[in-house]
Order: structure tokens, then C-alpha cells, then sequence
């Protein structure tokens, strides 16, 4: 997983092309409106996204880098039927911009009609067409009918020191590397279909024949819309926060009592996280279960929504983990962001080790911390570094599930639980709705451990 730098310093000419120029200013702020017509049966859905992007930055830009998620799944596990295509590019004046696609889809480099000054915001107009697949892990329809459309919208890529973040798709973990930006949503829907979205439902509409939608989703690190005619709406109260559960009870393993449970769960997290690390940055937080697909579902979070894996009544301990572990994201993915394909130790480790302190204060005596050592000493990554990238971890969920929890929790054991617990507070507050990395995180503990804990550091971490 490199950056395309190959004779930067020789072609400056083609620097920004191949993601080169770190070295330049540029920092963004982002506003989308996507407005969409979703037919799960058809399997289809058009959409225009407008995107608002001001240059914060002390430099101008000629081109906009842009990454569009929901090609990730095609490129990566290879379904036959499904993409997300762009079929035109225009500014805010209807004048067609060029563009050029890469990476299956995945990545679009958007030429401006005029360079982007500091303090300038520029308007770019997306005609997109999406044709979608069965469900393959978290994106398409499911055979009971759920259609899951996480990352169908396009995003700005991040400019960091490297420049725009042009990495390549990964084969392990989730890819995504995002800033924050505000959403503001419209989906029609043919009537019947109930949707759930990682944003504060503002109206429903209901006509004869189409249902129409519509969403405010402020400071997210993502956009996902999930669609079913089954569902079973729950709710509860967190505090200040509305937690709404939809439920497909056509999905195997979906009962009332599972849909409770993990309704407590969720609420109980939300509660639990929010003293620990902050309070939780919005006023909703939706749960769902994951879509069964033709192989397996996954739990998976998104900024403000979580979907939850259930497979049998048996599993108590397994709902709640996983309702634990999602809602941990809300503070490490979604409001402390990183570079899932260079760290994900950042977002995976941290939930892990969230989600294990979340199930002690519930009143588990599931012996999570023990499951996690033995799998972070296994003989394949007893030696492997937390912060290496994903597609580097010789065991992907060993090494950054568990290693990474694991030297939280060796850290947690030196320093002691509350004042470790008050660094990661701080930690989580310092870099809240931005992007940290692990040498931020060794910064914030070399600066609050009151003891030596290089040894532990060395261990655990390469830089």
C-alpha cells in the first residue's frame, strides 16, 4: 500500500497527479446535497450529489480528488452487477469539468474550470447511476430483501502531509479515510420501503406511490442508507440522545427479545462511552441488524449508525459484544477519525479495548481480556506492530483486533485505570471531529503516565 510517488521530484509538472505536493497548503471544508430515487426491486437508484468544497488552505488547486466507497466492494470481491457510475461532471453553471476514474471506480480526479483560491468555495455537480449486487459483506440486497448502500455518495480525499490520499484497495479492514462534512439528504423510495439513515430524520412525505425522505447529517465521517419493508421500529433514550433500532424480523435470528437486547446494549454504550471519552457528538444514534448476505454479515459502524450481527438466541454475549464494539466507533472512527488502511489499530483496537470495558461495567464476567491475549500472542503476530498497515498484519483481526487492544490494556495496567482512562479522554478531545494518529496517541501518553512505559511502547508500536 504506497502512494503514487514515483518520480515526484523528477515530473513536478505531474505531482498532483499522482497524489504528490504534500508540502502545499491545501485544507478543504465540505458540503453535500444528494438527491436520490432509490427501487430496491428495480436494483437501481440515480442520484444528483452537489458538492460545496471551500479551500481553507493557504494554496490554490487546479483538480479535486474524490472517493466513491461503494466501488470498493466490486473491486474487492469481484460482483458481477454492481457499481456506482458517474455519468457527468458539471460546476454550479451546468459547464461539463473533466474527470477521470481509477481504482475500479473507487477514485475520481475532477479538473476545475479555474484554480480553487483560499477562501473560495467551488461547486461541483454529480449525475451518478447505481446498479446494485447482491449483498457481498456490507453493500447491496440481501435475500430477505434489505438493501444496504453504505458510501454510495462521492467524498472528498483527504489532503494530509502526503498529499491527496490516493492509496489503493486493501483486501483486510475497511479502507476508509475520511474528514468530516455536513449531508443533507433526499431519497425516494416506492411506497412501502422504510428507510434508516446515519442522520437526523428531518421529514417523511408519504404519497401513493413513493415515500420521500429527507435527512440532515452534520459532522460525518460517512453517508449510508439502508432500505426494507419489513422493518420493526424500537427506541430509547440515552441522556439527550434518541437511539432508533429498525429491525427486519425476516432476517434469521432477529427475535424481539435479540432486538431488545441490543437496544439496551446500545443505550447502555452510549451512556458508559460518553463519560468515559466524551459525550457522544449527536443528537441520533440509529442501530440495525446486519443483512444476512449469501456468505456471511458483518457489524459495521458509520458516523451516527451501527448495524449489529445476530445469528442465534444463544449468542447473548455476542449481541451485546458486538453493540459494544460498534458504538465504540462513534468516538474511535467517526469522532476521533485515522487512516484505516495505514492505522487501523486506530479505530479496531480502540473498540475492541472500549467495547471490553463497556462489557466489565455491564457485569460480564466473559473473560474478553484473556480471549484477546491468547490471540495477540498467537505464534503468527506475536511480533507484529500495532501501527502497521492493514494489508501488512500476517493475521488481520490478531494483530489490530487484538494486539491492539492488548497494549491498551498493558498501558491501562501501568499507568493505572483512571488516569490512563482520563489520557484517552484527552486524547479524544484534542483530536475530536479531525484525524489523530499513533504518534499523536504516544504523545498524549509518554505526556500523562507519570511512569516509564517505553517498554510497553516498544513492544506494541514501530514509530
Amino acid at each position: 500500500m504506497k502512494r503514487v510517488t514515483l518520480f515526484c521530484m523528477l515530473i513536478l509538472a505531474l505531482a498532483t497527479l499522482a497524489g504528490c505536493g504534500g508540502e502545499r497548503d491545501l485544507a478543504f471544508s465540505e458540503r453535500y446535497t444528494i438527491d436520490a430515487d432509490l427501487d430496491p426491486d428495480g436494483r437501481t437508484m440515480t442520484y444528483t450529489q452537489r458538492a460545496e468544497i471551500t479551500n481553507t488552505g493557504a494554496d490554490e488547486t487546479k483538480e479535486l480528488w474524490f472517493h466513491l466507497y461503494a466501488n470498493m466492494y466490486k473491486g474487492l470481491f469481484h460482483t458481477e452487477d454492481g457499481d456506482v457510475l458517474v455519468t457527468s461532471v458539471t460546476d454550479g453553471a451546468g459547464t461539463p469539468l473533466g474527470y477521470e476514474r481509477s481504482q475500479e471506480g473507487v477514485l475520481y480526479r475532477v479538473e476545475l474550470a479555474a484554480p480553487l483560491a483560499p477562501g473560495e468555495t467551488a461547486e461541483l455537480v454529480f449525475d451518478c447511476a447505481v446498479t446494485i449486487p447482491d449483498l457481498e459483506r456490507k453493500y447491496g440486497v440481501s435475500p430477505a430483501g434489505d438493501v444496504q448502500l453504505p458510501g454510495f455518495g462521492l467524498q472528498l480525499a483527504v489532503y494530509d502531509e502526503n498529499g491527496w490520499d490516493t492509496d489503493p484497495l486493501q483486501e483486510e479492514g475497511d479502507g476508509r479515510y475520511a474528514r468530516t462534512a455536513d449531508y443533507d439528504v433526499t431519497v425516494r423510495v416506492p411506497a412501502g420501503y422504510v428507510l434508516a439513515c446515519n442522520g437526523d430524520e428531518m421529514a417523511v412525505s408519504e404519497g401513493e406511490e413513493k415515500t420521500q425522505y429527507r435527512y440532515s447529517c452534520r459532522d460525518r465521517r460517512d453517508l449510508v442508507v439502508i432500505a426494507c419493508r419489513n422493518y420493526v421500529r424500537k427506541e430509547r433514550q440515552a441522556g439527550d440522545v434518541r437511539v432508533l433500532g429498525y429491525f427486519d424480523p425476516n432476517t434469521a435470528g432477529v427475535t424481539e427479545p435479540g432486538m431488545d437486547q441490543v437496544m439496551d446494549a446500545a443505550a447502555f454504550a452510549l451512556g458508559y462511552f460518553g463519560e468515559r471519552f466524551g459525550p457522544y457528538p449527536h443528537d441520533t444514534l440509529v442501530v440495525t441488524n446486519a443483512a444476512l448476505g449469501t456468505n456471511f454479515a458483518v457489524s459495521m459502524e458509520y458516523s451516527g449508525l451501527v448495524t449489529v450481527y445476530f445469528d442465534s438466541e444463544s449468542t447473548d454475549f455476542g449481541k451485546e459484544m458486538y453493540a459494544f464494539h460498534e458504538v465504540a466507533h462513534q468516538w474511535f472512527y467517526a469522532a476521533v477519525g485515522n487512516d484505516e488502511n495505514r492505522e487501523p489499530w486506530l479505530d479496531e483496537g480502540f473498540a475492541q479495548f472500549a467495547g471490553y470495558l463497556c462489557l466489565e461495567a455491564a457485569g460480564s464476567d466473559w473473560p474478553a481480556w484473556e480471549i484477546s491475549a491468547v490471540a495477540a500472542g498467537a505464534e503468527q503476530v506475536k511480533d507484529d506492530k500495532v501501527d502497521l498497515p492493514a494489508d501488512e498484519h500476517p493475521v488481520y483481526q490478531w494483530g489490530v483486533y487484538d494486539r491492539g487492544c492488548m497494549c491498551l490494556k498493558e498501558l491501562m495496567d501501568a499507568i493505572g485505570r483512571e488516569p490512563f482512562l482520563a489520557i484517552l479522554k484527552e486524547y479524544c478531545q484534542a483530536h475530536w471531529m479531525g484525524v489523530a494518529t499513533t504518534g499523536d496517541l504516544v504523545a498524549a501518553v509518554k505526556a500523562g503516565a507519570g511512569t516509564d512505559v517505553t517498554e510497553i511502547l516498544e513492544k506494541y508500536i514501530q514509530n
